[in-house]
């Protein structure tokens, strides 16, 4: 597993301080030795040395997705998090500021939230490279030029997606960081500002994205799929039914001749990492480069998550996606453990969107627009594939709150453990009352790390914190 470090040593700036200073460090120390020992430092390059040719420009596109891989990123943090804030899991190991993020009393130093935040800006600064020096090489191919920004500008906006539903405004960098003080001029863009940056993005990934084989790589049909999940959290912020409408035309058109599940469940989460007619976009993983899921979410591993009993008692009886999402250990001071990623190690490819969470958006955005007999025909798709009975408009369900109801039930198990939960409840305003928290402003966002706002001045803190 790529993980950066369950404690980070270094803050998003402070790296870039610290690759400058040890640059300098050993450019020092060679001028007083002899010319044998008077080397070039090989601890980091220019940056107009990063890309000169085809190969180089593929090699940092495939850093750019190894940055992806992180544990901090959605080698573990990005699934985890979102669960563990929520109500989906509980902390029962002894990393204490997992704890804090369960109870919601999260500080600024927290390092589960800081790694995440890090890495996300790393993997972004990546991207930067990539759009800010590929152009610039006129040996490479025009079509692969066009498809390696593409793929770039993909990732830079699933990162400042990411950033925006967990953070609120937050800094978005379009340029690479040069130096420790282009970070420390950082401030946070207001959250519709970094939602119209990261539909620019999208834009200029469906344009210009080539790569169709692999859903390993982003693709155009990712693009889309990732513009209706922009587009739908941010009609859940504005109530929007413009935004609700492009979600849904955004959705149509990825599930345009697919409109169906037909894969069982449990195959989607299989050890090998196995291609599925449902993959959309996903993370790859190996025996070599591992994801830490299971490690935290088995009681064999470290055993630091575990599902919580109201997620188990949420699914409904002969529901097939229960028991591969939570299993029983017949342990009474564990009783549960996580059984969508089990793989020792971590090999499974990591669903970054997948079909079913689209199908989702689509019966929500219909419910949205007061279209009720299709929003849930939509949803019962999901309802067949787990088994279920179907609901019935008049029945089952009858008022528009009963099917928004119906819709984040079914998200919630749906989507159980991938980190999807407490984006959601935020999203819907929920996050307060089913948590009940009372102490603190609320922490619905999470905290900006502390050692950026020490370090970038002009980073306000969330309130709350």
């Amino acid at each position: 597993m790529t993980r950066i470090a369950h404690i980070p040593s270094t803050s998003f700036l402070m790296r870039f301080s610290l690759r400058a200073s040890a640059t300098l460090l050993l450019a020092t120390g060679a001028a007083g030795c002899n010319d044998i020992l008077q080397t070039e430092p090989v601890t980091s390059i220019p940056q107009d040395q990063l890309i000169t040719d085809a190969a180089t420009a593929t090699a940092s596109l495939n850093g750019a997705y190894d940055a992806l891989q992180s544990g901090s990123y959605y080698g573990l943090s990005a699934l985890l998090v979102g669960d563990l804030a929520a109500d989906n899991a509980l902390w029962t190991g002894t990393f204490q500021y997992l704890g804090e993020m369960a109870t919601n009393r999260m500080q600024a130093d927290n390092p589960e939230i800081t790694g995440m935040w890090t890495a996300i800006y790393q993997q972004i600064d990546r991207d930067n490279v990539l759009i800010d020096r590929v152009p610039k090489v006129t040996t490479i191919p025009a079509s692969m030029r066009d498809d390696i920004m593409g793929q770039a500008y993909f990732m830079r906006a699933l990162g400042f997606h990411n950033l925006v539903k967990f953070w609120g405004a937050v800094p978005v960098p379009t340029k690479p960081v040069a130096a420790p003080s282009d970070a420390q001029k950082y401030t946070r863009a207001p959250v519709a500002e970094v939602y119209t940056q990261v539909l620019k993005d999208l834009d200029s990934a469906q344009a210009l994205i080539r790569q169709t084989t692999s859903t390993r790589y982003a693709t155009v049909i990712a693009a889309r799929a990732l513009r209706s999940r922009v587009l739908f959290y941010r009609a859940g912020l504005t109530n929007s039914q413009a935004d609700y409408q492009a979600a849904l035309d955004a959705a149509n058109q990825v599930l345009s001749g697919r409109d169906t599940l037909v894969v069982p469940f449990g195959n989607l989460f299989d050890a090998a990492g196995t291609n599925t007619t449902e993959d959309i976009f996903r993370i790859s993983y190996n025996a070599t480069e591992t994801n830490g899921i299971s490690n935290y979410y088995l009681r064999v591993g470290r055993g630091e998550v575990a599902p919580a009993p109201g997620l188990d008692a949420a699914f409904s009886a002969g529901d097939l996606r229960k028991a591969r999402t939570v299993a029983t250990t017949g342990v009474s001071a564990r009783p549960l453990d996580g059984a969508k990623y089990v793989a020792r190690p971590g090999t499974e490819h990591v669903h970054v969107i997948r079909l079913a969470e689209v199908v989702l958006i689509k019966a929500e955005a219909l419910a949205r627009l007061n279209r009720l007999p299709e929003a849930v025909a939509q949803y019962n798709k999901v309802r067949v594939r787990a088994g279920l009975v179907l609901h019935t408009l008049g029945s089952e369900v009858t008022t528009l709150e009963q099917v928004l109801s119906a819709i984040e039930t079914e998200r919630r198990l749906e989507l159980a453990l991938e980190g999807d939960r407490w984006a959601d409840l935020v999203r819907l305003g929920r996050a307060v009352a089913v948590k009940g928290i009372q102490d603190r402003v609320g922490q619905t966002l999470f905290p900006i790390p502390l050692r950026d706002t020490r370090t970038s001045l002009g980073l306000t803190q969330n309130p709350g914190y």
